[in-house]
């Protein structure tokens, strides 16, 4: 069976999924927000998470002027309760135009091929010419591989490219002279943060801190005791001779020699 999606509200928005929602998905989530309780409270806070990556606009819809100034700007009109003079909300999401304009919150949702994209209009400058916390704002995302070599080497059949397409890279060529520099890039596997909660238990089904003590103990009791690590300590430190007289009593080693030189 599929795992349901949970819906997303105003209060569980963050500076990274915010960037998974497009403009219609903000407005509903907007319009259906000013009616959860504490909005006004936090309505500061949320803007503060939705600015950086849409414009909104409160507006008349019965001025057709500016309606149609917001929509060739790329602007979608909604409609929203009174509010004064205004009866509508134009909302447009903020493209991501420069590879400076990268995050560690909105790299997540791009691709491969929208990032090599921006890296392309970044001046020529390839991959080294990129800032390094940029660089590390990709890798925290993408596996990257750059590579500079002749051309006919670099498209030889079974070559680099051949197999970075064939590992799922996509990959962005750049001509230096007669040789080119290629970036590769492929996602990284998307892990799903796991929280858990414990009202009294733990999520090992134990009733309280004491009874996770015990187990830890009875763990412990597989491992090698201290005590044996002492008697063998100690037994580094006893005299040889020690030994030879449990073996042989009252008997000496001088009176062994004498009787082997007596046969």
């Amino acid at each position: 069976m599929g795992k349901s999606k949970s819906k997303l509200s105003l209060s569980l928005l963050t500076k990274s999924n915010v960037w998974a929602l497009d403009e219609n998905e903000l407005y509903q989530l907007l319009m259906e927000g000013k009616h959860e309780v504490g909005y006004s409270e936090n309505e500061a806070r949320y803007m503060n998470i939705i600015r950086p990556v849409f414009d909104l606009q409160q507006l008349n819809r019965d001025d057709a002027k500016k309606v149609s100034a917001l929509e060739a700007q790329h602007y979608q009109i909604f409609h929203s309760p009174n509010d004064g003079d205004n009866n509508a909300i134009a909302i447009r999401k903020r493209p991501i135009k420069r590879i400076t304009d990268l995050t560690l919150e909105n790299i997540r949702h791009l691709t491969a091929v929208e990032v090599l994209e921006l890296i392309k209009n970044n001046m020529d400058t390839g991959w080294n010419g990129i800032p390094l916390h940029i660089q590390d704002i990709i890798e925290s995302t993408f596996y990257v591989d750059n590579t500079t070599m002749p051309e006919k080497m670099m498209h030889r059949k079974g070559g680099i490219i051949d197999k970075r397409k064939d590992d799922g890279y996509d990959v962005l060529e750049l001509l230096r002279g007669s040789w080119v520099e290629a970036i590769f890039l492929k996602a990284k596997p998307k892990y799903e943060k796991m929280h858990f909660e414990s009202s009294g238990s733990s999520i090992l089904g134990l009733g309280d801190d004491e009874e996770l003590d015990d187990d830890d103990e009875e763990d412990d009791s597989d491992l090698p005791e201290e005590e044996n690590d002492e008697e063998m300590d100690d037994m580094d430190d006893e005299d040889p001779e020690d030994g030879y007289e449990d073996i042989l009593g009252d008997t000496t080693l001088d009176d062994l020699v004498r009787d082997e030189d007596s046969d």
